[in-house]
C-alpha cells in the first residue's frame, strides 16, 4: 500500500492509503465510498490492518497510520493516556481534512474510537471496535513483564497470548516482527493508558452506528467484554468470530472483512 507522512502537532505521523499516491504534503485522494480510518492497537502500528486496506480500496477509501512513537512515526513516548491518544487522533483527522469517518479500532485503538464519538460526534460516520473492552483489565504480571522489558531487565516476550490456539503460525510470526517496531517503553505506558480506562458509564451516550467484533478464544478481552459493550451501546451489533482470538482481524481477515462488508451495506 502506499504510504506517506504528515506532520500532526509537530510529530511526522506515518500512514498508509488506499488508491493512487501523490505529491508529498498533497493528501490523496479519499473520496471514494466510505472514509475508514483503521487505528492500531497498544504497542502496535498501522500495517497490522494490510490486509484490511487491501480490501477496502477498491470500494472504499481507507487509511491506517502509526501514533507517535509507535511503527514508522516520529517521537520516542507513548501519549500515556487514551484521552491524550484521542486529541492526537482528532488533530490528524483534522490535518487530513476528511469527512465523517468510519473508525476502526483494535483494543486500544477501539477504546480511542469510543472517545472520539463522544467528544466530536459530528466526526464519526460508524465505529467498527475489536477486540476490546469497555475497561480492560491489565494483569499486574503482564505490567511487570513490559516494564522489566523497558528497563533492560528482560527480553521481549514473544509469546501466544494474543491468539487462538488454532492460528497459524505464520501468523503469530508477522504479529512479532511488527511488534519489535515500537520501542518497549511506549508498549509499557500503552498498557498503563488501557488500565486506566473506563468508559462504562457513558457507553449509552455513544450515538453512532456501531459494530463489535470479537474473537471466540480472546484470553486478553474476553467474549463477555464485547457483550457488555454490546449492551451498552444502543444499536449495536455483536459479532463473534470462531477460531480467533485478540488479533481477529490478522488470525481470520476473510471473516472479519465479510463482517465489516455487511455492516457498510447497512450504512448505504
Amino acid at each position: 500500500m502506499p504510504t506517506k507522512y504528515i506532520t500532526v502537532a509537530g510529530t511526522a505521523v506515518h500512514y498508509f492509503h488506499g488508491g493512487p499516491t501523490t505529491l508529498p504534503n498533497v493528501v490523496p485522494d479519499l473520496s471514494r465510498g466510505e472514509l475508514l480510518l483503521f487505528i492500531h492497537a497498544a504497542g502496535s502500528n498501522g500495517n497490522t490492518w494490510h490486509q484490511q486496506l487491501a480490501a477496502f480500496t477498491d470500494r472504499h477509501s481507507p487509511l491506517a497510520f502509526d501514533f507517535p512513537g509507535h511503527g514508522r512515526s516520529g517521537g520516542t513516548e507513548s501519549l500515556k493516556s487514551i484521552e491524550a491518544y484521542r486529541d492526537f487522533l482528532i488533530a490528524f483527522m483534522d490535518m487530513m481534512r476528511p469527512r465523517p469517518s468510519l473508525l476502526v479500532g483494535r483494543s486500544m485503538g477501539a477504546a480511542i474510537a469510543m472517545e472520539v464519538a463522544l467528544a466530536r460526534p459530528q466526526r464519526v460516520r460508524a465505529l467498527v471496535l475489536v477486540a476490546t473492552a469497555a475497561r480492560f483489565d491489565v494483569s499486574q504480571a503482564r505490567l511487570d513483564t513490559w516494564r522489566n522489558v523497558m528497563l533492560g531487565r528482560a527480553q521481549q516476550p514473544f509469546t501466544t497470548e494474543a491468539f487462538s490456539a488454532k492460528t497459524d503460525f505464520a501468523v503469530m510470526r508477522e504479529a512479532w516482527m511488527e511488534q519489535v517496531k515500537t520501542d518497549p517503553r511506549v508498549r509499557y505506558f500503552d498498557l498503563v493508558a488501557c488500565n486506566q480506562f473506563d468508559i462504562r458509564s457513558r457507553l449509552g451516550a455513544i450515538t453512532a452506528p456501531t459494530l463489535i467484533v470479537a474473537g471466540r478464544d480472546d484470553g486478553i478481552t474476553p467474549v463477555e467484554r464485547a457483550e457488555e459493550l454490546h449492551k451498552g451501546i444502543s444499536g449495536s451489533k455483536l459479532v463473534v468470530i470462531d477460531d480467533a482470538g485478540h488479533s481477529v482481524p490478522s488470525e481470520k481477515p476473510v471473516e472479519f472483512n465479510a463482517a465489516m462488508n455487511e455492516f457498510l451495506a447497512t450504512l448505504s
